[in-house]
C-alpha cells in the first residue's frame, strides 16, 4: 500500500517514489511503440525500453488499485 507523504510523493514499498508520466502516458507510450515499425537494429531496444514502461505501468496500477480498493 502507498502513504502519501508530503508534497505529493509517494513511499511505496518503503522508497519514495515520484514518477513525471501518468497511466494514461505510459498506455500512450506503449501502444505507440507497438504500432511503430523498427529496424532490425533497434529492436533490442525497443525491448528494453518497452519492458521498463511495462513494468513502470504495472507499478502504477498496482499502486492505484491498492489505494482505490
Amino acid at each position: 500500500m502507498g502513504i502519501n507523504a508530503k508534497n505529493g510523493v509517494k513511499i511505496i514499498k518503503g522508497e519514495a517514489y515520484i514518477h513525471p508520466l501518468n497511466l494514461e502516458d505510459l498506455e500512450f507510450l506503449i501502444k505507440m511503440i507497438a504500432k511503430s515499425d523498427h529496424k532490425g537494429s533497434d529492436i533490442g531496444k525497443v525491448m528494453e525500453v518497452t519492458e521498463k514502461l511495462r513494468k513502470e505501468y504495472d507499478r502504477l496500477v498496482e499502486h492505484f488499485t491498492v489505494e482505490t480498493s
